[in-house]
């Protein structure tokens, strides 16, 4: 009996204190790793991976919205090169335009920032909710302390999946919602303040665009 006690007790603490860092994560995460891997493919195939990659070019937002690598260089200066870009195929709900750019340094590592614009502040806070209540437990899940001061709600966590690791951090701001995302660098406090401090300076960029 109390063994179901104790189950039930972890179940609300999770709902409670990890549930919606844990949703947008996954949801930031899913994005990354197709773009990583579309990265890669270009990369390694020698196709143009800066170009834009889209399926609706009125759909796909100005790169210009988002933190360029200079920006992300100062937090993370062993980033080299912008590999791809794209619309965000994953974003929650019905956004009018998305942008998502990959960065990646020499030793594989990447930082990943996608832009989702909404109608409305309603229609973007919405589908922040809605990305949230509908996404499933991931596997290594480890919350991290939300950044302050960005945007109007943001969340943080980390996933750790065998010798893989992804950072993740998420902003509704206004009409806008704003993911930061690491792979390949370990969750160490260090870290978490880079991308906090990037995911500030993206919030801020989409914002004033």
């Amino acid at each position: 009996m109390s063994s179901v006690v104790q189950s039930r007790e972890r179940r609300d603490v999770r709902r409670r204190g990890g549930r919606r860092s844990l949703a947008f994560l996954s949801i930031v995460l899913a994005g990354v790793l197709l773009a990583a891997g579309c990265g890669q493919q270009d990369t390694e195939s020698g196709g143009e991976s800066q170009q834009d990659q889209t399926t609706s070019e009125t759909n796909l937002l100005p790169e210009g919205v988002v933190v360029a690598l200079d920006g992300v260089q100062t937090y993370f200066p062993e980033i080299e090169r912008q590999t791809a870009t794209s619309e965000n195929s994953t974003a929650a709900g019905a956004p009018d335009a998305t942008r998502m750019v990959i960065y990646e340094g020499g030793d594989g590592r990447r930082v990943t920032i996608s832009v989702d614009r909404y109608p409305s502040p309603d229609a973007a806070s919405a589908a922040f909710e809605q990305a949230i209540d509908k996404s499933e437990v991931v596997p290594g899940f480890v919350a991290l302390p939300a950044p302050a001061g960005v945007g109007d709600k943001a969340f943080a966590g980390s996933v750790t999946q065998g010798v893989d690791t992804h950072i993740g951090y998420g902003a509704l701001a206004g009409a806008y919602v704003v993911g930061v995302t690491s792979a390949g660098y370990p969750a160490t406090p260090e870290n978490a303040d880079k991308l906090a401090g990037l995911t500030r300076d993206a919030v801020e960029k989409a914002t004033a665009a």
